[in-house]
């Protein structure tokens, strides 16, 4: 039977250095642009999603807070985007909601997140077709991205099965 999302989960610092350590792999939009022919793109963070949008990547999701450690100019709200609340350090009921929505009916949508969008990369993992890409960006690195399959998503499930009490 499959893990139910349905309440916040707030995360142990353990838990948030293991998603941290994911093996992923360090991009370009070059490579991000090769791999959207192929694969769905979702990307979080803000700079990540300018980045990519700046290359005419396609981003079938979007998940940002509309604001950078950089500062690095100014993000603008989008009419139309799902707006949700998500502290630090939790994964909010509004954004896996949000989240299982877009990727569940198949539907582009970009996702403003009021707090900490970071840690979207888990229910993106447990929603998501195989066929997808995350991409993200870390801290004083560059661009980085995930392929979602079958044991990355089973690490996923564990890890909120030990927290979903």
């Amino acid at each position: 039977m499959r893990l139910k999302l349905d309440h916040d989960i707030v995360l142990t610092p353990e838990i948030i250095d293991h998603i941290k350590n994911f093996k992923h792999n360090i991009a370009s939009p070059d490579d991000i642009i090769k791999l959207s022919k192929e694969y769905k793109i979702i990307a979080v963070g803000d700079v990540t999603t300018e980045n990519l949008k700046n290359h005419g990547v396609n981003i079938f999701l979007q998940v940002v807070d509309l604001i950078t450690k950089r500062n690095e100019g100014k993000f603008q709200h989008i009419e139309g985007s799902i707006a949700v609340k998500n502290p630090a350090g939790t994964i909010s009921l509004d954004l896996i909601n949000a989240i299982k929505t877009a990727l569940t009916e198949n539907k582009p949508s970009r996702i403003e997140v009021s707090g900490e969008e970071d840690l979207a990369v888990i229910p993106i993992i447990f929603y998501a077709d195989l066929n997808t890409v995350i991409v993200y960006g870390i801290p004083d690195i560059g661009m980085a991205y995930i392929k979602v399959n079958k044991a990355i998503r089973d690490d996923v499930e564990k890890l909120l099965g030990d927290v979903n009490v």
